[in-house]
C-alpha cells in the first residue's frame, strides 16, 4: 500500500465488521449482539447500517444457524481467522524511524529486531533522530545500547509480567551497594531525564510485601529471579497513592509564553488539582508526589523561571530558596572569575 494517510480498510465500519468476525468465529451471535458491537465500537447510525446488511447476506460473511437456545437464529463467521490488517506505507516508515530508537529495542530480544531491521529493509524511514532538537533535556540519560542495561530492562519487564520477585542488586544515590527482593510493578520514563524508573514493593524474608520504592534503572548492577511468584498483584495506584506527601506543592501559573499548557504537559504524571484565579489570568495548581521524588519535581518546578510561583508548602518553599541562593553564589563565583 502506498504512503497514504488514510485508507478505507481502518475506518470504522471496516473495524466494526472485523470484531462482530472475531467474535462470530469462535461462538454464534445473535442479532441483539451484532447490534451491540456495532453500538459499542461504531458511531449511532452504524447499527442501521451494518446489521441489516449482515443479516440479509447482503455482505456475505456470516452464515445463519438454526435457532439457537432462545429461539432466534445465530450468526456465525465464514471467516475462521481474519488476517491482521497489512500495513501501509506510511506506517511502515513510521516503524522503520521508531525502530532506530534505542529505548524501542528495550522492549524486544535481539532476533525480533534483527527480523524486524530485515522486513523493513527498503523501507525510508518517516524522519530520523538527528531531526529533534531536546533543548531542555540532560545529556546524561541512561546507556541504552548497553548489554546489561537491556537485560536488565527486558529482566523487569518479564518480572511484571509474570508477577516473579527479582533479587536486585542497587547501588543508592548515597554510594551504598544494596541487596534486597522487590516484587516489580511499573516502568516509568522521564522524558526530562531520559532515564528510566522502576516501581516496586520490598519483598521480605517471609514473602510478605513492604513498602514502595523508586530505582533507577542505571543503578541497578545485577538482576537475579529468585524463582517466586505472586497470586496477586499489589495496587500499585493505591501505594502511590499512600506514600504522597501529606501537604501538596502549591503553584501560581501565569499565563505568559504558554505556561499553563506547558506546565499541564509537563506534570501529567503527577496527581494535581487546577483552578482559574478569578479573572487575573492566573491559575493556581496543587500537585500531590512522593517524597522519593521531591528533588526530581523541585528542579522541574524552577525550570520553568518567573511564570510558575511557589506558594507552599513552607518545607518545600525553603528548598526552593535555598537552591535559587545556592544557584546565585555559583553565579557570582563564576562572573569573578572569567578564566
Amino acid at each position: 500500500m502506498e504512503s497514504e494517510l488514510f485508507s478505507e480498510i481502518y475506518n470504522c465500519y471496516f473495524l466494526v465488521v472485523r470484531r462482530i468476525l472475531d467474535e462470530a468465529a469462535g461462538h454464534g451471535l445473535s442479532e441483539s449482539d451484532l447490534n451491540r458491537i456495532a453500538d459499542t465500537y461504531g458511531y449511532e447510525e452504524s447499527a442501521l447500517a451494518i446489521v441489516p446488511k449482515l443479516v440479509s447476506g447482503e455482505w456475505n460473511l456470516l452464515v445463519k444457524s438454526p435457532e439457537g437456545p432462545s429461539g432466534k437464529p445465530l450468526f456465525y463467521s465464514r471467516v475462521k481467522a481474519p488476517e491482521p490488517l497489512p500495513l501501509t506505507g506510511l506506517q511502515r516508515s513510521w516503524l522503520k524511524a521508531v525502530s532506530a530508537d534505542p529505548r524501542f529495542r528495550l522492549f524486544f530480544t535481539d532476533e525480533e529486531c534483527r527480523k524486524l531491521d530485515l522486513a523493513l529493509r527498503n523501507v525510508q524511514p518517516l524522519f530520523y533522530p538527528e531531526d529533534f532538537s531536546y533543548f531542555d533535556q540532560y545529556s546524561d540519560g541512561d546507556g541504552y545500547e548497553l548489554d546489561s542495561y537491556r537485560e536488565h530492562f527486558q529482566a523487569i519487564l518479564e518480572g511484571i509480567r509474570e508477577n516473579r520477585i527479582l533479587a536486585i542488586d542497587y547501588f543508592s544515590a548515597k554510594n551504598h551497594l544494596t541487596t534486597f527482593r522487590y516484587l516489580p510493578c511499573r516502568l516509568e520514563y522521564s522524558a526530562r531525564d531520559d532515564k528510566f524508573r522502576l516501581m516496586a514493593v520490598r519483598v521480605r524474608k517471609d514473602d510478605s510485601l513492604s513498602r514502595l520504592t523508586i530505582l533507577n534503572l542505571s543503578r541497578i548492577m545485577r538482576i537475579k529471579d529468585t524463582g517466586k511468584s505472586l497470586e496477586i498483584r499489589p495496587d500499585i495506584d493505591a501505594c502511590l497513592e499512600h506514600s504522597l506527601c501529606r501537604e501538596p506543592v502549591v503553584l501560581e501559573i501565569s499565563n505568559e509564553r504558554n505556561a499553563l499548557e506547558r506546565t499541564m504537559l509537563h506534570f501529567a504524571c503527577y496527581k494535581k488539582r487546577t483552578e482559574k484565579l478569578g479573572d487575573s489570568g492566573k491559575y493556581l495548581c496543587r500537585i500531590y508526589y512522593s517524597r522519593d521524588v521531591e528533588t526530581e519535581l523541585l528542579i522541574q518546578i524552577l525550570s520553568f523561571g518567573p511564570v510558575v510561583k511557589v506558594l507552599g508548602p513552607e518545607s518545600f518553599l525553603k528548598q526552593v530558596k535555598e537552591r535559587v541562593e545556592r544557584q546565585q553564589r555559583l553565579f557570582a563565583k563564576d562572573c569573578s572569575n572569567p578564566y
